[in-house]
């Protein structure tokens, strides 16, 4: 008995004479966290893969595998009430890991903000790349710079509370960028960076446009082999999922887009072989669930989840292939999903295992890909935003182009907004204003059409006291009747070749969930028309006649 409790004392001491070099041989990354040179305590910081949060003193150490290419970054979740420094509008809020170096040090500065309000520009889909896509605008840079950047740089100047620019995926093509099949033209993601030159901190999310392809043909990306597909992305625009809290929201930005071999179809067949899924990666599921876990709930209210792709479809059914398991993690928050990818606009919400989910779906900053400055269910290219102020949230669409200082809807009627075609019970119910016309008859009756993007309910009252009949999911004539004289012109080669519309399924009029027809009792009634948001605040309020 003696013996071995002899054996078990000498067994603890060389286990605890060798914890001190066994641990320290993996606290590869160490730095710190400070503020005004003082410590913070309690920020989380991640390579990735490890996790852990600084201390009393601010100081955090990892056990990264510095040659692991999944460890590219180290990266802090920014605390809410803080800041990171900025080089232009790059947010510094990660450090790039020397694969070629054992033990390195990282260290980031904070500086304290008053975040009891502030407002975020959200921007999607500008798909800009100088020219060298086959249906892109071939000025598409130019137009990006003297529109979108010019309008928002004006918005940025004319907000006085912090402000911060989300960016929702697909500023580039993968063809397009420079290095592809030894290319040195095109527009990279520096570009688009250079070009985005606003004063104010720029969080990026990956489309699935800004994916690398696999470099030999024939091959495909798995969970070992995906990060080579954000290549260019990580190169020049950091980490591809990270978080960050502003007051109490909380922020993660993911990439919902796994690419197999293509970055141009998505497929819901978990043995594809071919296009991409939307779903995350396993090494994203792992990191944010504990991202998740570590947040203080008595100092978070909602989460904010920043992805390219949809959380959840038209129908509040999950779209994202791991939807109900990424949705489990964010168990007793609200939930705010931006979304870009779909080019359209789209207000959603539904309830998972009392989970309230609200989805914004954002148009295209592009428009039709630069052609017109309107998308293909008429919500014209802008740049939504958004003001938190005291835990609510106030949404409205800034319009560029020729659309610059429209208001928040579109109307068409026989009164003061009369079209160059009387509006009736069956116009904008077919994809062609020409099939509409063949079936029009003499009982058709004057109708108004409306177009509220932002829109989630809309009422109409007749000042009669009749009650008519609405129905939504309809075409936006604006873009319908620009659409197809102009795709005939450019076939036939009637418009010049620089804005030569080609065929395009996704550029061909669509209907919009915001898009409401009203067909009244009264047809000399004057309507009025409220459209709500999907908070329930008034977003348009105005009149119309149907005669």
């Amino acid at each position: 008995m003696k013996m071995f409790r002899t054996i078990i004392v000498m067994a603890l001491m060389v286990c605890l004479s060798s914890t001190p070099s066994a641990f320290a041989a993996k606290k590869s990354i160490t730095g710190t966290v400070t503020c005004d040179g003082k410590g913070v305590a309690g920020v989380v910081v991640t390579d990735g893969v490890n996790m852990t949060k600084t201390d009393a003193k601010g100081a955090y150490s990892l056990p990264t595998k510095v040659k692991d290419p999944h460890c590219q970054f180290v990266h802090i979740s920014i605390p809410s009430g803080y800041e990171v420094e900025r080089v232009g509008n790059a947010p510094q809020f990660y450090k790039r890991v020397n694969p070629e170096l054992r033990r390195q040090s990282f260290h980031f500065k904070l500086k304290e903000v008053d975040q009891s309000s502030y407002s975020v520009y959200a921007i999607a889909d500008v798909h800009v790349s100088n020219g060298r896509f086959r249906w892109n605008h071939k000025e598409d840079a130019d137009k990006y710079r003297a529109s979108l950047v010019k309008t928002l740089d004006e918005c940025v100047k004319a907000t006085k509370e912090p402000t911060y620019i989300i960016s929702l995926g697909d500023m580039t093509h993968p063809g397009t960028r420079p290095g592809y099949k030894g290319r040195t033209g095109g527009y990279s993601f520096k570009n688009y960076m250079d070009d985005t030159n606003v004063d104010a901190p720029i969080f990026n999310s990956m489309g699935n446009h800004d994916h690398n392809r696999p470099a030999v043909k024939g091959t495909y990306f798995t969970e070992e082999t995906v990060y080579q597909s954000r290549a260019d992305f990580n190169r020049d625009l950091g980490p591809e999922y990270y978080s960050f809290t502003i007051g109490r929201d909380h922020y993660v930005v993911v990439d919902n887009l796994f690419i197999i071999t293509s970055d141009a179809h998505s497929t819901r067949d978990p043995k594809a072989t071919k296009g991409c899924w939307i779903r995350l990666c396993e090494r994203q599921h792992s990191w944010l669930e504990r991202d998740i876990a570590a947040l203080d709930k008595s100092k978070v209210d909602r989460i904010i989840y920043v992805a390219h792709a949809g959380l959840i479809n038209s129908k509040g059914k999950f779209l994202q292939l791991d939807g109900e398991r990424v949705a489990n993690y964010f168990k007793g928050y609200e939930v705010v999903t931006l979304i870009g990818h779909h080019h359209a606009d789209r207000s959603q919400k539904i309830k998972y295992n009392d989970t309230p989910i609200y989805q914004f779906v954002h148009p295209s900053g592009a428009g039709t890909g630069w052609y017109t400055f309107d998308n293909c269910e008429g919500t014209p290219a802008a740049i939504a935003h958004y003001q938190f102020n005291n835990g609510k949230i106030k949404r409205t669409y800034v319009p560029y182009g020729d659309n610059e200082g429209i208001a928040h809807y579109r109307v068409y009627d026989n009164g003061e907004n009369k079209w160059h075609y009387p509006i009736t019970s069956r116009t904008g119910t077919k994809n062609k204003y020409a099939t509409e016309a063949a079936a029009a008859t003499a009982e058709d009756k004057p109708a108004i059409l409306v177009n509220v993007w932002g829109a989630y309910t809309c009422e109409f009252t007749e000042s009669t006291g009749g009650r008519g009949k609405a129905r939504k999911r309809l075409y936006d004539l604006k873009y319908r009747d620009w659409y197809w004289p102009t795709l005939e012109r450019s076939l036939a080669g009637e418009v010049p070749e620089v804005a030569r519309l080609k065929k395009a399924a996704w550029q061909t009029p669509k209907v919009g969930d915001h898009i409401w027809q009203y067909v009244p009792m009264d047809p000399d009634a004057e309507i009025r028309v409220v459209a709500k948001d999907l908070f329930g605040n008034v977003i348009a309020d105005f009149k119309a006649r149907a005669k």
